[in-house]
């Protein structure tokens, strides 16, 4: 069902609505829900302004819930690993982050990717 880049891109799209979700929301998967902060440029650009996001819709949020459900299958650090690719964070960085070469990060993504996807494919053919 899902592929390399599909579950690349609801991650992103999980990543962007977690942005957006208000603090208040109790989404009873916290276990599975990673730690959001704000990065160095979001702080500086959000100096002296007010910026309102609009609301995610009830799908959006249930997609998000639906992907963080699947972080269950990989180990702690695969999921920093994903959740730093889908802030979409250079490879680069999130090697020097995880103090691994970046081809080293790439292929731990990969393979965490990988897991997440078999995952899906036994529950949807079984």
């Amino acid at each position: 069902m899902e592929c390399k880049d599909e579950l690349a891109h609801r991650y992103r799209e999980a990543w962007l609505v977690a942005r957006r979700v208000s603090s208040g929301i109790n989404l009873r998967y916290s276990a599975f829900w990673p730690e959001i902060n704000p990065n160095r440029w979001e702080v500086y650009q959000g100096e002296n302004k007010i910026l309102r996001l609009p609301e995610p819709s009830e799908d959006e949020v249930d997609r998000m819930v639906k992907c963080m459900r699947w972080l269950r299958w990989v180990s702690e650090e695969e999921r920093k690993l994903i959740w730093l690719r889908a802030s979409g964070l250079p490879w680069r960085v999130i090697a020097d982050d995880l103090g691994v070469n970046r081809k080293t990060a790439y292929g731990h993504w990969c393979k965490a990717i990988n897991r997440i996807s078999i995952h899906i494919l036994q529950k949807n053919s079984g």
